[in-house]
């Protein structure tokens, strides 16, 4: 029963990112605090990377979808790039975006130009 407990805990610290607040905004953009949650999330490793990825499927909340993103970023697993390849060509399709769709994109970005660079 690891697994559940896992998956349990995953579940709980991304219910913490929904309720985090960001502490500012670039151009009308959120830009994401640093979080305890984040770093918990890291420091489980990449094992958490198929819970995410996941996660990612499903029309969650955009700000957890943002903080999703940031995690996988800081993991550097490539086993990410594809899906989030997906995720930001659905969020830059969307005809009315708002600032967390543009957070969600810019954390893509982010993510996929570093895991770009460790896959080469």
């Amino acid at each position: 029963m690891k697994s559940l407990a896992f998956t349990s805990k995953i579940g709980s610290l991304l219910s913490d990112v929904d309720q985090a607040e960001p502490v500012s905004f670039d151009l009308g953009t959120p830009e994401l605090p640093d979080l305890d949650a984040v770093h918990q999330l890291v420091a489980m490793g990449t094992e958490i990377v198929p819970h995410l990825l996941e996660r990612l499927q499903g029309d969650g909340l955009k700000q957890r979808t943002a903080y999703i993103v940031q995690v996988l970023n800081q993991l550097g697993d490539v086993r990410a790039l594809a899906a989030l390849l997906d995720l930001r060509a659905r969020y830059q399709q969307r005809e009315t975006k708002d600032e967390w769709d543009y957070a969600v994109i810019g954390q893509c970005n982010l993510a996929i130009e570093q895991l770009q660079k460790q896959a080469r």
